[in-house]
């Protein structure tokens, strides 16, 4: 299977877990579930995706599909640039959100 690749200057999802690490944020046991990205998984059209205990980072081809998405996702999503945050199936807080954000903002 080949899924659509992320743009060049665009983070990959295990940059942005890195990244949170770095800063001293839950991002344990992660696990790369790209596969899911195509159409025998969730069928998102995603480039990369990586679950972590605390979020779910899922990287676009491109900054519209990421968009259309976080909005479909709504209050459980954070977007910046092709990369989408998903807190839908993980236990961070709400008050901890702001921080993940920050870290990956910083990436761009």
């Amino acid at each position: 299977m080949v899924l659509p690749p992320r743009q060049a200057d665009a983070p990959s999802a295990r940059q942005v877990v890195a990244a949170f690490r770095a800063a001293g944020l839950k991002a344990t046991n992660p696990r790369d579930r790209s596969v899911e990205c195509g159409p025998d998984g969730l069928g998102l059209g995603c480039s990369e995706l990586v679950v972590t205990d605390g979020v779910a980072v899922y990287v676009f081809p491109d900054e519209s599909s990421a968009g259309d998405i976080a909005e479909v996702w709504n209050e459980s999503a954070y977007r910046s640039g092709t990369v989408v945050l998903n807190y839908l199936d993980a236990p961070t807080p709400r008050a901890d959100r702001p921080r993940y954000e920050k870290v990956l903002a910083g990436l761009h």
